[in-house]
């Protein structure tokens, strides 16, 4: 018999690694006192919070059995490409254009494509991106580099 929620088990395992990610960037932090929390406070608890959580989700998910599903490989890998051409580019480019690569990268997951929404979803993801983060917060992203 196989398991019956492998999603479980995968969605326990990441947000275990998610909690130890924490605990390794609050590692050389001050962690203080609950009176006096220090830097290294926050990221330490919510690092061990976390890996609990997912090792009672992984537990949880052991337990059931079933089926084992197939994994689409079709949108992990059109998303992650997204993800790094956004990163790739927003530097280079300007937050627009990265905006527009990750969405239009991303939109390959879907079957079918819909091109029209893909860029009416690009433009408002974009325009949302330059007021929140380059108006509204003042990060220093520019919206679209020329000659870059």
């Amino acid at each position: 018999a196989f398991i019956e929620k492998p999603r479980d088990i995968v969605g326990g395992v990441l947000v275990m690694a998610i909690g130890a990610g924490f605990l390794w960037f609050g590692r050389e932090l001050a962690m203080g006192t609950s009176f006096r929390m220090g830097p290294g406070y926050f990221p330490t608890w919510v690092g061990y919070l976390m890996a609990a959580l997912g090792a009672a989700i992984a537990s949880l998910g052991l337990l059931r059995q079933g089926d084992t599903p197939r994994a689409p490989l079709r949108p992990l890998l059109a998303i992650s490409a997204g993800g790094f051409a956004f990163a790739g580019s927003v530097e280079g480019f300007g937050l627009v254009p990265a905006v527009f690569a990750l969405v239009g990268i991303a939109a390959l997951a879907e079957r079918p494509y819909r091109p029209l929404r893909t860029l009416l979803l690009a433009a408002a993801l974009s325009a949302l991106g330059v007021v929140i983060f380059s108006w509204g917060l003042g990060i220093p992203l520019h919206p679209v580099r020329w000659g870059a």
